[in-house]
């Protein structure tokens, strides 16, 4: 993040992105968005949900830690729950504006299948100015 000036972003977005990135550096992730937001920017994020239909599917040997799963092309999936977004982003500094589950079904019509799915969404906020 360093061609990125501190306190230079208004709004970032991380859509189907944080649940690739290995659950010990989600942390940093959140860290490095707070720096190069400005007071009052906007994070919106979107992820796959606990138990959604995606990870109901994986057999045996797919998983590798607690929610965190390697599909069988070599990329992985972390399946969130709303407490463990809104920890992370409040451990960084943020302020929680949305955070909830998002239900949809997804229909494939000429399979005549109907399926579940569970994501997180959620609006975070770096507050206007620090407390000191």
């Amino acid at each position: 993040m360093d061609n990125i000036p501190e306190g230079s972003v208004d709004m970032t977005s991380m859509l189907f992105v944080l649940s690739a990135i290995h659950p010990e550096k989600m942390a940093d992730v959140f860290k490095n968005i707070y720096k190069v937001l400005k007071p009052g920017g906007v994070l919106l994020f979107r992820d796959y949900g606990l138990y959604d239909h995606a990870m109901l599917r994986f057999s045996k040997g797919h998983k590798i830690s607690e929610n965190f799963y390697v599909r069988q092309d070599g990329t992985r999936a972390f399946y969130f729950t709303t407490d463990f977004v809104k920890d992370l982003c409040e451990e960084s500094g943020f302020t929680v504006a949305k955070n909830e589950y998002v239900l949809r079904e997804t229909v494939n019509k000429k399979e005549g299948l109907c399926v579940p799915r569970v994501f997180v969404q959620s609006t975070f906020l770096k507050p206007e100015s620090t407390a000191s």
